[in-house]
């Protein structure tokens, strides 16, 4: 098991692919530090799921977008661990729509949870994470690569994460710190199909045809990624953005 003895916090991982990811680093070893927004229920069942697999889990309850709330978490996550290996950027909300009706606090909401969280997080848990060749991987989107209604401010934002990534990936590698991006395309999750609504099955049915690979994104195969950046395996991979995307964003739609 590559990650045994090893500690792994991802946010957002009760649900999708942030539980994904939780599930596949505990299969490989490694004790987890999960955290929900307000979802208990999904967040006991994941929890459940970790410990079956004889791991240890510890569950943090903040909403990202109140820095308060974020605050009082990193405390807790302090004050709990003394040293942190894995840390999985995966938490994201917006408002889903058109750019001219965005108001302030949409902007503000967007960018605290996928941007301010992971900057502050960073800064309060290096101490845990630095010098131990740790593993930092942020959880980015497809409409980073193309255009989808209603995404333009989450776009922006998971566009702005991934030059955090590049930026964190330069200024923590004399830390032993490795960062890196995934870039998951279109992924077959609760939240997908709640955006797409009855739209769902006829998107997927065209991305079949237009995929090289015949098929949509699952949360695994997001979180197999996922894993391999976070092992000893991917140190010499540093700063960089991984689309995982099937070859979707590649494709040209010419009948």
């Amino acid at each position: 098991m590559k990650f045994k003895d090893k500690k792994a916090f991802i946010t957002g991982s009760s649900r999708g692919i942030g539980r994904a990811i939780a599930l596949e680093l505990a299969r490989e070893g490694a004790d987890i530090l999960l955290h929900y927004r307000k979802d208990q229920e999904a967040a006991h069942k994941t929890s459940e799921e970790i410990k079956k697999m004889g791991r240890k889990v510890w569950t943090y309850s903040a909403d990202l977008s109140n820095m308060d709330d974020l605050e009082k978490m990193l405390l807790a996550i302090k004050k709990d661990h003394t040293t942190l290996d894995i840390y999985i950027a995966n938490a994201a909300s917006t408002a889903f729509k058109p750019l001219t009706q965005i108001e302030a606090h949409h902007i503000q909401k967007t960018f605290n949870i996928v941007l301010t969280s992971f900057i502050l997080t960073i800064k309060g848990l290096l101490p845990l994470l630095e010098n131990r060749e740790a593993h930092v991987v942020t959880i980015s989107g497809i409409d980073t690569l193309k255009t989808f209604p209603g995404h333009g401010l989450l776009a922006a934002a998971k566009s702005a994460l991934e030059t955090l990534t590049k930026y964190f990936a330069f200024e923590l590698a004399p830390q032993k710190i490795h960062v890196n991006s995934v870039n998951p395309g279109f992924v077959d999750t609760d939240s997908t199909r709640f955006y797409l609504g009855e739209s769902f099955d006829e998107v997927t049915k065209m991305l079949n045809q237009l995929s090289p690979q015949k098929g949509v994104g699952t949360p695994m195969d997001v979180a197999k990624i996922v894993s391999f950046l976070c092992s000893d395996d991917a140190n010499w991979i540093t700063g960089q953005t991984i689309y995982a995307e099937g070859g979707i964003s590649a494709i040209l739609p010419i009948k």
